[in-house]
């Protein structure tokens, strides 16, 4: 099989047969790429799934993982709902690793441990996008970005710094970090989803989260006050309600929304998670409703 270079190094991944989810390794679902990127000197890595037939205004969905996590981490604990669903639609999904011993995103949380040198992530992130745009036909008005705990901070600074690179971003058990939060309040809309666990004990659910979803729903023009509702709960033993805040009327078409997963932990709902991380909710797949999020959110 040949495999296009366009500048990058690529390497193919054999398949990986799951049953019951547990973290393997490094190695990515079958059908997904390890795949390098130089960007200023630096080898970056990245898992790529672009399987689906592509269709005209080809989207790319960026997901990002955890502190101390991996592309194909992340990939697996959704239990490939992405991969799925760019199949179905002819989409692309990345899974962009960072970098260090743990591996961690640049958020924008301040961290003053002399002689580190944190690296360019947001860079990182817009020259893969230019790469995927230039191999792959991506429409970069329906570029999105989605991620959990460290990697949904990471996704709260890239629609913060780039908001010409991601028209919508999802972060799940993350919230916006205050050093971005101070210079974030003017900027182009960009939709936004959130969701959180109310027993989250690695990333609590305390009221700078849901101020930086409010803010964010002042920065896209939103009334503030927001409409609530609840999903059904469509899995009682699960130990989760979900409540919905919907802020309406934003600009150009932007929305905000904000899930609140009562009795939730630190876990991506719908997904494959341990147990010491607390409840995950069955009642809704996070990778479908982010998904559906995202389809109707392009950058106009």
């Amino acid at each position: 099989m040949r495999v296009a270079r366009i500048g990058l190094r690529v390497a193919l991944v054999a398949l990986v047969v799951v049953g019951t989810w547990r973290y393997v390794g490094s190695r990515p679902l079958g059908g997904t790429l390890e795949r390098q990127l130089v960007v200023d000197g630096v080898t970056r890595t990245y898992l790529l799934h672009a399987k689906g037939t592509a269709k005209p205004g080809r989207a790319l969905v960026l997901v990002m993982h955890g502190w101390r996590g991996r592309g194909a981490w992340i990939e697996r604990g959704t239990r490939g709902t992405f991969d799925e669903l760019a199949d179905r639609d002819g989409a692309v999904v990345a899974y962009p690793e960072a970098l260090g011993d743990p591996r961690r995103w640049n958020d924008g949380w301040a961290r003053s441990a002399p002689g580190i040198v944190l690296p360019d992530d947001v860079t990182f992130v817009a020259h893969l996008v230019d790469a995927l745009v230039a191999e792959l036909g991506v429409d970069r008005r329906r570029v999105f970005a989605t991620g959990h705990s460290n990697g949904a901070a990471m996704v709260y600074r890239l629609a913060c710094e780039r908001p010409d690179l991601v028209a919508a971003v999802a972060p799940v058990s993350g919230g916006m970090p205050p050093d971005v939060a101070r210079t974030c309040a003017d900027g182009a809309p960009v939709s936004l989803l959130g969701m959180h666990g109310t027993d989250d004990h690695v990333v609590p659910l305390d009221p700078s989260i849901t101020a930086g979803v409010t803010a964010w729903a002042r920065r896209n023009g939103c009334v503030t006050a927001p409409l609530t509702s609840s999903l059904p709960d469509l899995d009682p033993g699960d130990g989760t309600r979900t409540r919905v805040e919907t802020f309406p009327s934003c600009a150009d078409g932007a929305e905000v929304a904000f899930y609140t997963i009562e009795g939730g932990g630190h876990t991506w709902p719908g997904g494959a998670w341990t147990a010491r991380r607390g409840n995950t909710s069955r009642d809704f797949d996070a990778g479908v409703v982010i998904w559906d999020f995202f389809a109707k959110h392009a950058r106009r």
